[in-house]
């Protein structure tokens, strides 16, 4: 059974976490009350979070952007894969980083750096 979490549209099922979204109304080339799940393809509780809010982000952006209200459910799901995966990539990028300066284990220090940039 899915479990929610503090963020919005943040599902776990199992050990892997899913963005789960309604896609809004102003989409019109989508069914009304359609939803679009995608797999974020991460089991760690903290990383599934950043992910989250950064779609969660995304997907208000594409509310208010005009250009993109024309967009397919198809073309959404690549809107967000994309976007998922340049957060993965970024993560990990973090994650080596903190490895190479001697302090991977320490969760706080790797939370700084990304607030930090």
């Amino acid at each position: 059974m899915p479990v929610r979490h503090d963020v919005e549209n943040l599902i776990r099922r199992g050990n892997i976490f899913y963005w789960r979204a309604r896609i809004p109304s102003a989409f019109t080339r989508c069914r009304p009350g359609s939803r679009l799940s995608l797999s974020l393809q991460c089991s760690d509780h903290r990383k599934a979070q950043m992910i989250g809010r950064r779609l969660n982000l995304r997907l208000a952006e594409l509310k208010m952007d005009q250009v993109h209200v024309m967009s397919d459910r198809e073309h959404l799901r690549q809107l967000f894969e994309a976007e998922r995966n340049a957060m993965l990539e970024h993560l990990d990028d973090v994650a080596t980083a903190a490895k190479r300066m001697g302090r991977p284990s320490d969760i706080r220090d790797v939370e700084l750096d990304l607030e930090n940039g």
